[in-house]
């Protein structure tokens, strides 16, 4: 797993594609892009999570106690044969965290409040 960028640094693209996750603090948030075509969605959260709490992945809940895995992988699912497919945004709590995934790639890790 690769370091996180510290906040005053631009990521480059090469590091966001393969788990490089960079925190904002003018939003107090953790952020990263993943190619859905080399990596599922739920990996990529997994990884993000752990990326952003400096946790092992393994240390982690398993994601089915936040969502049904194969439902959020197949909501992304990709396909060089299919038309795009409407705006998706799924929002949900894992490992106290709230994640955002969008369509495109993006994830967005909100730690808890203070005093959580």
């Amino acid at each position: 797993m690769t370091s996180s960028t510290k906040p005053n640094e631009s990521p480059d693209r090469d590091a966001v594609a393969s788990d490089h996750v960079t925190f904002s603090e003018e939003t107090g948030t953790y952020w990263t892009e993943f190619d859905g075509h080399t990596r599922q969605p739920t990996e990529a959260v997994v990884f993000a999570v752990a990326e952003a709490t400096q946790t092992d992945p393994l240390d982690l809940p398993p994601l089915c106690s936040a969502l049904d895995p194969d439902a959020l992988n197949m909501l992304f699912e990709t396909s060089t044969n299919s038309r795009p497919q409407a705006t998706i945004t799924v929002s949900f709590e894992y490992a106290d965290h709230q994640i955002v995934l969008k369509e495109h790639g993006s994830i967005v890790v909100t730690p808890p409040a203070p005093g959580r």
